[in-house]
């Protein structure tokens, strides 16, 4: 016969432990099966909500207009279960906008999902920050998402069809990729990127300007930098009609909805579109800057480039230029460029360094099987000629700064922040009567 434990007993106390834990555990077990079949625990049905993936911005004299870009969830047992679609507000604040965008969709957008800000060519007038101001507001939207401006009205360029990608906001984010960048193609920024050059002494910043070609077609000449082609009619996105229903008066009380589908807004909306819309395709070579948040001009492709060159690490850049015989296209690789300062007699001396390997991409000559192992070698002049092209680019970027006055280069920053004892003195005249220095350097890659 089994002997039970002395009461009191280390072995009483064992067991009566056991019994607890297993009355434990079948309570915890009971109490969660309950929550999880009686509560959603706050979640979001995915099905009955959308998701903002795109705002675009465009000014009226008196408000913004903001034109959404949603992603909306559909359940499907096969193919694309997510619809796109355009939903517009109005109002004198962002906030106003998306206010009455939440009165037409049932929830209040946070952005947090938004990948994209599109600011329209009539916020030319505006300063950014009073036009972007919400989007820099706490737990408002994310600091990662891309800035960008467009040469038209923001809402026609988010409904424009495409046919390189499954909706619109993607193919746009893909004309500011960051494998763009390592191309010295596009200086792609982010909404932090713009508040701290902004907010720095040299109270100056830039970003892409995204332009529309027409699908197929290309434009001549520029040397070999130009990219674009034939330009899409105003209003043959539906923007125009179908984005803007009952004016841009009255507080917020104005906008409309373009129909949205799985092509990334295609089909446009309202009597905007006429006939069969094309295709187009996204481009972002020129560079809008501004100056203490107000538009200042546009760098041309040459000088976005030499910008890239300065800002970017360069994986693999195209420079064309040309020698006494012919025109090459130069690949550039391992590129590095940077900018530094220091005060000198009464002035601000700014160095602009750049280096990198180059190697042959083509020549614009009849091809010779006899010649064509020799045409890999880069001679002395073919190596100047690149050097002397470089230096022409950055000296042309140098002017547009001093022309405007405007330090999107970040020399004040910079001389604030490595000789803070000269600042105060030379600030007022850096960028206008600043001295120059090139140091380029382009080798024959191994």
């Amino acid at each position: 016969m089994k002997k039970r434990p002395a009461k009191g007993s280390y072995f009483e106390f064992r067991d009566g432990l056991r019994r607890l834990s297993v009355i434990l555990f079948w309570a915890l077990f009971i109490a969660l099966a309950v929550m999880f079949f009686t509560n959603d625990f706050g979640l979001v049905d995915i099905h009955k909500t959308s998701l903002i993936v795109a705002v675009g911005i465009d000014s009226t004299e008196n408000e913004v207009q903001v034109t959404a870009q949603l992603a909306v969830p559909k359940p499907s047992q096969s193919g694309d279960n997510v619809e796109y679609a355009e939903i517009q507000g109005s109002g004198e604040t962002v906030a106003d906008a998306l206010n009455e965008i939440n009165a037409k969709t049932g929830f209040y957008p946070q952005l947090r999902f938004c990948k994209l800000i599109l600011l329209g060519d009539s916020c030319r007038d505006k300063n950014i920050f009073r036009v972007m101001g919400c989007f820099f507001r706490k737990n408002y939207s994310e600091l990662t998402a891309l800035v960008a401006m467009c040469d038209g009205k923001a809402s026609e360029y988010l409904s424009m069809p495409t046919k390189t990608g499954d909706m619109t906001t993607t193919v746009l984010q893909r004309a500011l990729a960051d494998e763009l960048e390592k191309t010295a193609n596009v200086s792609s920024v982010s909404l932090k990127d713009i508040a701290v050059a902004h907010f720095s002494e040299s109270a100056a910043c830039y970003m892409p300007l995204i332009e529309a070609n027409v699908q197929g077609t290309s434009e001549e000449g520029g040397g070999g930098d130009n990219v674009g082609g034939e330009k899409p009619p105003q209003g043959e996105s539906g923007g125009e009609g179908g984005a803007n229903v009952g004016g841009s008066g009255g507080g917020g009380e104005s906008g409309g909805e373009s129909g949205g589908s799985p092509g990334g807004g295609g089909s446009g909306g309202g009597s905007g579109q006429q006939g069969e819309t094309k295709p187009v395709e996204f481009t972002a070579r020129r560079t809008a800057i501004f100056n203490d948040g107000m538009f200042a001009g546009i760098l041309d492709e040459q000088q976005s480039f030499a910008l890239n060159l300065l800002e970017n690490e360069i994986r693999l850049a195209v420079l064309p230029c040309d020698t006494s015989e012919y025109h090459y296209t130069l690949g550039l690789g391992l590129g590095k460029g940077s900018l530094s300062v220091k005060p000198a007699d009464n002035a601000v001396e700014v160095t602009l360094k750049f280096n990198a390997a180059a190697q042959i991409a083509g020549i614009k000559k009849v091809v010779d099987p006899k010649e064509t192992p020799n045409d890999d070698k880069l001679t002395p002049e073919i190596l100047n000629a690149a050097k002397e092209e470089i230096e022409k680019r950055l000296t042309s970027l140098i002017e547009v700064s001093r022309a405007t006055d405007c330090d999107f280069l970040g020399i004040k920053t910079k001389l604030r922040k490595f000789h803070d004892s000269g600042y105060e003195t030379l600030k007022d005249n850096a960028i206008k009567g600043m001295r120059v220095k090139l140091e380029v350097d382009i080798r024959s890659r191994k």
